[in-house]
């Protein structure tokens, strides 16, 4: 097992009980859903209070980490599963382990393109995730930045880049597969011994908004919101592409509150949910029927490509056990 494997196993158990917590474990609770969650807790909270509003006496309660490390638990809970819905990381995170999932025919699946829902509605998307490059210009004026996933291979920007690692954060990984589809393991390698890596997707922005390092990988709300924020920051959207990926929520197959997790998910998925959504967090919906938060670039402006999910879910320990090869040989 890879130290990065090691890590994300033994941090699973270290997530943080958020929402109506109460004395008990959460999934001793009667008539409650148990949330496993991967967004903004001020997103997550504001979720949970209206779907509680529409749901009298269901309570919710919150179990907040990385995706990584909650996909570990959940594998890890399989034979007893305590969790009921798993909200928020990439549609991957989900079909690397497609069978610890339900199947559920959601009412809100019409106001879905087919791309973004698993054909057996095993989750149903979220929010339309480009990655891209944070810049703080203070410390890197734009023309100066990398423009591109290969430029962040070169050695002008050696401990000039911040990312997540790929063991502990969805969207890390999914930046990382996306390079290892254009260029293979040979710019991967040169962008690992120039970058340094945090255990959080939030401290790979948040540390380059405060001007701890010039230039980090994130997803394209955290930028919106940074900027937003004050913050001397701006967007640097890859001239090779981005990938066209969704993240999404799903039900934990064998869940202790099955029914309740369907109406969150019903929730969730719903379109006053993800006006919510746009509104908080500065994501582009993955609903057909709500608009992108102002201040986001218009997509028709990336340049994007077919995110091989697939392969993603597939290749994920392997690709992983590799990282951790090429991270230890620093």
């Amino acid at each position: 097992m890879s130290k990065a494997l090691n890590a994300l196993r033994n941090a699973g158990f270290g997530l943080a009980l958020g929402l109506a917590a109460t004395g008990a474990p959460a999934w001793s609770a009667t008539n409650t859903v148990v949330i496993y969650n991967a967004v903004s807790t001020k997103l997550i909270q504001a979720f949970a209070e209206e779907f509680q509003k529409q749901n009298p006496g269901v309570k919710a309660e919150i179990i907040s980490g990385g995706s990584g490390e909650l996909l570990t638990r959940i594998k890890a809970e399989r034979a007893n599963p305590r969790g009921d819905v798993l909200v928020g990381p990439d549609a991957d995170v989900f079909d690397a382990e497609i069978d610890l999932f339900e199947a559920y025919d959601s009412k809100e699946k019409a106001g879905f393109d087919k791309a973004a829902v698993h054909p057996q509605g095993k989750y149903y998307g979220f929010s339309t995730n480009f990655q891209a490059f944070i810049v703080n210009t203070k410390m890197m004026p734009l023309d100066k930045a990398p423009k591109s996933w290969a430029d962040l291979a070169k050695p002008e920007f050696k401990g000039k880049i911040l990312m997540a690692n790929p063991a502990q954060s969805g969207s890390a990984y999914s930046q990382m597969h996306q390079i290892l589809m254009l260029y293979g393991w040979d710019v991967m390698g040169k962008i690992i011994q120039n970058a340094t890596f945090v255990p959080s997707s939030k401290l790979a922005f948040q540390n380059v908004a405060k001007g701890e390092i010039a230039v980090g990988l994130t997803s394209e709300f955290n930028i919106l919101v940074s900027k937003l924020e004050g913050n001397p920051v701006d967007f640097v959207y890859p001239s090779d592409g981005t990938a066209l990926i969704n993240d999404a929520n799903g039900i934990i197959k064998g869940g202790p509150n099955g029914e309740n997790a369907r109406k969150f998910i019903d929730y969730v998925s719903s379109k006053q949910a993800h006006t919510i959504l746009v509104d908080l967090d500065k994501r582009r919906s993955a609903r057909l029927d709500v608009a992108p938060p102002p201040g986001l670039p218009d997509a028709k402006g990336i340049k994007t490509f077919a995110y091989d999910s697939a392969g993603a879910a597939k290749n994920r320990t392997e690709e992983l056990e590799k990282f951790d090869k090429l991270f230890s040989a620093k």
